[in-house]
């Protein structure tokens, strides 16, 4: 028997003339393509991004909105006891209104003892000069004893009670200020050490009390001045009219802080008359003595610088 009937000859026939040698073999399907395209798409964005992106860095604290005329402290000259306050926060008093009075012991007795010198005169010359040291001693006890408002405006806080007895200089009363009134202001708390990276100019997106920013976003506010050295309590104190408020402020921002004031930007097609981030929601009238919280953009970084330097670092600690 022949070789060539050992094997099939149809097997035999393959083997002398294998078929499709010149045709392409099959590396990849149409999903392994579209693959292959979505991570080119991936890297394409990651380098975009890494390029015209950017890391942010905010500073974030507490503030208040106020008039544009700010607030102002009633104070009294002289030192003694409360009796009488007239006023109530809300109250909208007038410059010369009497707020308050006080009591002044040694100077109600001086008037007494004026007022009875007057029946010891000895002759019309001497009655005439001792009535004239009896009304200069009455009105001196009006002027001492009466408290005076020194502003037009709104009262904001009470900070004396009925029978305290007060030193000279005391303050009675904060006024938030309504003559010369423009546009909304506020005053707004950053820890000290953010405070020096805040320029003018800069934007601050603010959170009035009671907004959800998820559904109207932020009120935009522009920083018009920041202080060069940390705000001390009383002057937290001072601009925002209630002590209070002014130690709660200095808590949340966790010590020394830096005092940044703003201005709000007008928009009259808003509802509310200023400018927010989005023109969805409801914007409410913004209201003097608004407490807010905030956050100012104090620095913006490409994603690839900030790879860089990290680089260099390693290369460096090396």
């Amino acid at each position: 028997m022949t070789n060539d009937h050992i094997f099939n000859q149809k097997a035999l026939d393959k083997l002398r003339s294998p078929d499709k040698l010149d045709s392409m073999i099959r590396i990849t399907g149409p999903v392994g393509w579209m693959g292959l395209l979505a991570v080119g798409v991936l890297c394409f964005a990651i380098v975009l991004w890494s390029v015209y992106g950017s890391f942010t860095e905010k500073a974030d604290g507490q503030g208040l909105i106020l008039d544009s005329a700010g607030m102002a402290t009633v104070t009294h000259a002289s030192a003694g006891k409360i009796t009488d306050i007239y006023v109530a926060p809300g109250n909208v008093v007038k410059k010369g209104e009497l707020i308050g009075r006080m009591e002044l012991p040694e100077v109600s007795a001086d008037t007494r003892m004026a007022e009875y010198g007057t029946g010891l005169a000895t002759d019309d010359r001497d009655l005439q000069s001792r009535v004239y040291q009896y009304d200069a001693k009455r009105h001196q006890q009006s002027a001492r004893e009466n408290i005076y408002c020194d502003y037009d405006g709104i009262v904001s806080e009470i900070m004396v009670r009925e029978g305290q007895i007060i030193n000279a200089g005391s303050s009675i009363c904060s006024v938030r200020l309504t003559q010369d009134r423009e546009d909304m202001v506020g005053v707004f708390y950053i820890p000290v050490e953010q405070g020096k990276r805040v320029e003018p100019g800069m934007m601050i997106q603010l959170a009035p009390n009671g907004t959800d920013v998820s559904k109207t976003g932020s009120l935009i506010g522009i920083v018009k001045s920041v202080s060069q050295f940390p705000i001390s309590s009383d002057g937290v104190n001072k601009a925002v009219g209630n002590a209070q408020l002014a130690q709660y402020i200095l808590s949340k921002v966790g010590g020394a802080a830096a005092e940044i004031k703003f201005e709000l930007v007008r928009n009259p097609d808003s509802q509310s008359g200023y400018l927010w981030t989005s023109v969805v929601g409801r914007h409410k009238p913004i209201t003097p003595g608004s407490y807010c919280t905030g956050s100012i953009v104090i620095e913006r970084q490409p994603p690839i610088e900030k790879v860089f330097y990290k680089i260099s670092q390693l290369l460096r600690n090396r």
